[in-house]
Parts: C-alpha cells; structure tokens; sequence
C-alpha cells in the first residue's frame, strides 16, 4: 500500500512538471514582453518625477534674476535711460556667482532685451563659447531661440545643441523676462546653457543596463542627453526616432512597441517640451528567459525531492492508525491497562474499530471500580451496624431521668448539664433533616458550649452578635459546633491569658449569610488551612477519613458550590477569626428557585473533586478501609 501511494505521487508530480515546462515555453515570451514593457514604462515615469525635480530647481534659481532690482529696472526702462551696454556688463558674471553652485554645471549666461541686443553674458569658458549667440559663427541653434521668442508661450522652454569646440552636449533653458502685471509687458529674455551630464545621471541611476539606450529630446528639436552603448543596429533606429521627434511641431508622435529586435518605450513630459525615449534589446529579455527556465529545472528537482519525501510522510500517515492500534493493544495485554486505542485516523473503519475496544476496557474498568465501591459499602455499612446497636433513644431516656433525679436532689448543675447533653444528642443523632436554622444551630452551640463551661470551669466571655434577620436563615446542619469546639481545643486552651473570649456573629452582606466565629487565643497558620480548605476533598468525606472543619466546608461547597465555605484568618498569639459564607435561603421559600440558585452556583470544581475521589478510592484498593472520628486540627 505504501509503495502504491508513492508511486502515485510520484506520477502526478511529474505529470504537473511537465505541463508546467510546455506552458512556460508557450507563455513566457509574451509574458516577459509585457512585464519588460510594463517595467520600463515605470522606469521612464520615475525618471520623469525626478528630471520634472531637476528642471524645477533651475527654473527657481534662473527666476531669483527679478531680485536684480538695478538690471530689471533698466531694462525696462531702456528707451528712456539710454545706458550703456557697459553698466551691467558684470551682472551675468555676479548672478552666476550668487545663485548657482558648481554642481549645476552652469557652462554660459545670456541676458538680451527685447531688440536682441545683449546686456550682459557669462561663459565659464570663454574660447569654447561665444559671447553674443547672434554674432557667432558657431553652430548654438539659434532657429529653436527664435521660435521660442516668436511664441506666446512664457513658460520656460528647453532646448539643446552640440557644442563642436568644447565637444560637449549644452542643455538650454530660455525664459522670456516680463512684468506680473495683467498685461504681462515683455522687456528682455533670459538665457542658460547648463552641461548635459546632470540630466544623463539622472537617466542613468534607472537603467539596469548599458546594453539599454535612453535619450531625451525636446519637441521639434534635436536630443539634448543620451545614455548607454548603440549597436549599429540601434544608431540607424536612434537616428530615424530622434528625427520624427524632431520634424513633430504640435504634438509627439506615436511609436510602436517594437522595432526589430528592440522593445520601445516613449513618454512625454506633462510639464515640459521634452520627450523620453528607451531601447531595449530584446536579448536582454531573452537572458531573463533563460535564467527563469533554470530556476524551473531547480525547481522541478526541489518539487521531486520534495514529493517523494511528502509522499514517504503521506503513506506513514496513512499507515499510522493501524501500527498505533496494534501497539496499544500489545501495552495493554502487557498489564497497563489504562492506554487506550486512538481513534484520530483517516480510516473510519480503524476509528470505529478503536473506539469499540476502547468502550469495552471502559466497561471493564467500570465493572472492576463498581466491584470495589460494593466491597467498601459493605464494610462501612457492618461498622454502620455496630454503632446502631446503641439505642439513641436509651441515651436521651438515660439522660432525662437523671436530669430528673439531679433536679430532685437540688442538684441544679447536673440537671442543666443532663438537659444540655440529651439536647446536644438529639440534634447530633437526627439524620432525618440535613438542613436547620441558624437559630437552632445557635440552641445547639449554646448547650455545647454550657456543657464545655461545667467541664472547664467560666473561663471564657462569650459574645453573640447575631442580627436578628439571619436567624430564620437555613444553614447546614452541624455547622457551627466543629468550628466552635476547635476554637476552644485549639486556640483558648492554648493560651495563659486571663481576658479569653469568643464571639460569634452573623448578617447578611452582599446578598449571603456571612457568619464569623471569632478568639483572641494562640492562633495558627492560616495559610496552610485555608490550602487545604480550597481543596474540598470530598472523597475524604465520603470516605469516612475526616469529619469537623473539613466535613463542614466539604459540605457546604457541595450542597451551595464552590463559592461558598470557610475562610481562615490568623495572627500567632493574638488570635483567629473563622468566616463562614452561605446563600441565603429562609425555611419556607419555593424548593425549585432555591434549588435552581444552588445549582447555579457551583462550578466545574464539583466534578474535579468527585474525579479526584474517584482516583483516591482507586488508590485505596486492597487496603483496609477504617472510619476515624477526629476534629481537624489546624496546621
């Protein structure tokens, strides 16, 4: 079985392999071209926000010409004031100077009014270029500057040209000097020539390869900057490209998507005259090609690889349940007996299978468990037995006949002691009603305490301070007398100091009966006891192995839940204050609310306490099970 699912797997990976190949070859060439074409046009549109920033920067420093306050107003006013060409023949010099670093590659300034004549010019290098653009036999495409001025555009405009004796690409950007009024009166024009290779960084820093030719060409005028390496190929195409670009006079022309071998990609400035232009060789792609059909060969091995070793993981996983199953049952035979199958599987038939040999150890398990409660419960009931062969009844007649002789013999103290015990015994022994009255539980606790006074001698106050309303309250039966009698045998007893007393009050705070029963004896460690109070070990309990204390608040978690039960609070040698909290339910009241409320409140600690005791009398199985009557102690 094993072997079959691998070689399916198997089969099926190399089935997707090579479908997967003959697509790639199919549709990666169309799709490379897209994604290439897609790629550069976003290439050009970041090269575009970046030279829009360049161009920006030149443009506001060449405007800061309007703060030469002298130079504006005379050229304005040149008809009037007759200068000479001389007065502000160091003005392009001193704006070269204060409003452009050298990084701009700022290479000639040209300043002229309106009847082309020149105010004043700067060149970086004087041999390399003319002093008067109008007066030069050099070639610094005057015809792009004329129609520039005969325009009435005042935006700035770019343009370029090839300047032969310093060999060097000049970018120029011409601006028409006007007023801001609304006649916007136009008194001279403004001229600079810059070096091209700011603008080729820029075109470069995007262009991935050299192989990759990147020109930029204002409109109706030649290509100002160019960047990477031409085959001859791409010259010839260059050259026919730059020429319609050239020749186009209101709008850039449309290009195709491809040319031979080479992709192109155009866009078109929205803020400036200029136009850029990419070729791509197309073999670059082709490199790309190549490279991803070798990362598909790796992957196909990778996938291969990690087929098979899915395919082994897969047919243990399927195989699993069975050696799981198989393995449990040879633990369990070997004697442990609380393993049980799994029943997680993907085969539903496995799963039935475990989960019906897992409901037949259960049941055996139940039967062993039930054999023993009946072993226990039969022992318990034969010590039930003997205690029964006393008659209660012999002991309350016993006690009030001699109540009756003491009283006859003027003997006041043993007839209230007689009457107190028979009292005390009658509560104690009436099992018929599990429930009482704090009234009543205070009747039971005053003949104790009455008779504990005969035995010991009035050497403890007693205080009660229970409110009136509380009384009717219904509480446990025997809950207060365990409490009372440890806080006598525990704490009073073992102190020497003469002002003993122990108060016991009562009210009804937050909605519940909080009962506190309070000495200034030795006191104890609380912490301990209340430890072993938040267990409320009812398996103890119902074991017969611990009565007083613990009995009481077994029983009230059990009967109210488990946010009800004793509290223990304690200073060594000064004394300890027990709190007991109860529900309030008054005698009389509707059953079924009651009952409802007590349900309520008990949380899932009932069924961790009745889990645990079921655990403890597995524990106990083949010891011997003995009844102690004892009051807890505390710790």
């Amino acid at each position: 079985m094993r072997q079959a699912i691998l070689g399916l797997v198997i089969l099926c990976t190399l089935f997707a392999i090579i479908t997967q190949t003959v697509v790639f070859e199919v549709v990666s060439r169309q799709q490379i071209r897209g994604e290439s074409l897609l790629n550069n046009d976003e290439t050009l549109q970041r090269i575009e926000t970046e030279l829009n920033s360049y161009i920006h920067g030149i443009i506001v420093k060449m405007q800061t010409i309007y703060n030469e306050k002298q130079l504006v107003y005379d050229m304005r006013h040149a008809d009037k004031k007759h200068k000479k060409r001389t007065d502000h023949y160091w003005d392009a010099w001193h704006i070269s100077e204060k409003r452009f670093d050298a990084s701009d590659q700022l290479l000639a300034m040209y300043i002229y009014d309106n009847n082309d004549n020149l105010v004043s010019s700067f060149r970086k290098q004087p041999y390399n270029y003319s002093y008067d653009l109008y007066k030069t036999e050099q070639y610094v495409n005057i015809a792009h500057l004329k129609s520039f001025l005969d325009s009435e555009d005042y935006a700035v405009v770019l343009s370029g040209y090839h300047n032969e004796e310093a060999d060097q690409d000049v970018v120029r950007f011409m601006m028409k000097l006007h007023t801001y009024d609304g006649d916007k009166s136009q008194f001279g024009y403004y001229i600079c020539d810059f070096g091209s290779l700011n603008i080729a960084d820029i075109m470069s820093k995007y262009i991935s390869s050299r192989d990759v030719y990147v020109w930029l060409q204002p409109q109706g005028d030649a290509a100002i900057a160019q960047v990477g390496n031409t085959t001859k190929e791409e010259s010839k195409l260059f050259t026919g490209l730059s020429k319609m670009i050239a020749t186009s006079s209101e709008e850039f022309p449309e290009f195709e998507d491809e040319y031979g071998a080479f992709y192109l990609n155009s866009r078109p400035s929205e803020k400036y005259n200029l136009h850029i232009v990419m070729l791509t060789p197309q073999s670059l792609m082709m490199h790309t090609q190549s490279a991803l059909a070798r990362t598909l060969t790796f992957i196909a091995i990778f996938i291969i690889l990690g087929t098979l070793f899915l395919g082994i993981l897969m047919s243990e996983y399927i195989y699993r349940p069975m050696a799981q199953l198989n393995k449990t049952i040879k633990k369990i035979k070997n004697g442990n007996t609380d393993l049980r199958a799994k029943t997680d599987g993907w085969s539903e038939e496995l799963k039935v299978m475990g989960e019906e040999f897992n409901e037949m150890l259960d049941r055996m398990q139940q039967m062993v468990k039930e054999e023993y409660e009946a072993k226990v419960f039969m022992e318990r009931t034969q010590y039930k037995v003997l205690q029964a062969q006393v008659n209660p009844h012999f002991l309350y007649n016993t006690l009030d006949t001699m109540s009756g002789i003491a009283a006859s013999q003027d003997c006041t103290l043993v007839s209230g002691l007689c009457q107190s015990l028979s009292a005390i015994f009658r509560y104690s022994l009436n099992i018929s009603d599990t429930q009482s009255t704090l009234q009543q539980e205070m009747a039971h606790v005053r003949n104790y305490l009455y008779v504990m006074d005969v035995r010991n001698g009035n050497t403890v106050k007693y205080t009660y301070q229970i409110d009136s309303d509380t009384l009717d309250d219904n509480i446990p039966r025997i809950t207060l007398q365990p409490i009372v009698e440890n806080a006598l045998q525990h704490g009073l007893r073992n102190t020497r100091r003469k002002d003993k007393e122990l108060i016991i009050s009562s009210k009804h705070e937050n909605d519940k009966l909080v009962i506190t029963i309070e000495d200034n004896g030795a006191g104890m460690d609380a912490a301990a006891m209340n430890e072993q109070l938040e267990k409320a070990d009812i398996g103890r309990i119902e074991l017969g192995r611990s009565i007083g204390v613990m009995n009481v608040n077994a029983r009230v978690k059990d009967v109210y839940g488990a946010g009800y039960g004793i509290h223990y609070e304690s200073i060594p040698g000064e004394g300890t204050k027990v709190t007991i909290v109860l529900p309030i339910v008054r005698e009389g009241e509707d059953e079924q609310r009651i009952g409802e409320t007590i349900i309520a409140a008990k949380s899932e600690q009932e069924i961790a306490a009745k889990n645990e005791h079921v655990m403890t009398a597995k524990n106990e199985k083949g010891k011997a099970v003995k009844n102690e009557s004892v009051i807890e102690t505390p710790a």
